[in-house]
């Protein structure tokens, strides 16, 4: 059975990719607003659906994602504080829906859920930020 959390995301999906891209354009950010629109809203449409994905798959689904991502746009050039940025517009994002979407009874689960999948994400960030910046240092 599809959770209550999974059904609000995807059926927000396309509004909260939209959200994001535009929120990663309208900030100072190099990288972002160098990118072709298309390719910042496919990737952008790709993390909301590793989001949606986390909610069965199990959190730490999210957080596996982005360290993939992160290692590709540390190679990119992307500096921490960018890639800082997009997990916390998809966080404010998602929190947003969440809250005007969810039942009275399931609100605090459904954010509960939300929160610890972007947890590990950011946990993820940290981790391979760190051995980044290690391995530049050597």
């Amino acid at each position: 059975m599809e959770s209550e959390l999974r059904r609000i995301l995807r059926r927000h999906s396309r509004s909260l990719t939209d959200a994001v891209a535009g929120r990663l354009t309208t900030r100072s950010s190099l990288h972002y607003r160098k990118l072709d629109p298309d390719t910042l809203s496919l990737r952008c449409q790709i993390l909301v659906e590793a989001l949606i994905e986390s909610t069965y798959e199990g959190a730490e689904h999210l957080g596996e994602f982005v360290a993939t991502v992160a290692n590709q746009r540390l190679a990119e050039g992307f500096e921490l504080e960018e890639l800082q940025h997009a997990l916390r517009v998809l966080e404010v994002e998602s929190w947003r829906i969440v809250v005007s979407e969810s039942k009275p009874d399931s609100a605090t689960a459904n954010l509960a859920a939300l929160n610890t999948a972007m947890g590990y994400a950011r946990d993820e960030l940290a981790r391979v930020c760190q051995l980044h910046a290690f391995a530049t240092a050597s």
